[in-house]
């Protein structure tokens, strides 16, 4: 059976259009992380963070 390990990474959304975003998901991939899912926290009325679930093999 094969087993996994997850990570959360959370962002502040503002980051998402900067080039280090793209670098801290390169970084999490080069790592084995698989990004499986994203959304963000709304915090009156508007999203102030984005939360990133990673998942890799733990073989």
């Amino acid at each position: 059976m094969t087993k996994f390990e997850y990570r959360r990474v959370i962002s502040d959304v503002h980051q998402i259009t900067e080039p280090s975003f793209e670098k801290l998901l390169n970084d999490h991939g080069a790592e084995g992380w698989e990004l499986i899912a994203s959304f963000d926290r709304e915090r009156g009325g508007n999203s102030k963070e984005v939360f990133l679930i990673f998942k890799r093999n733990l073989g």
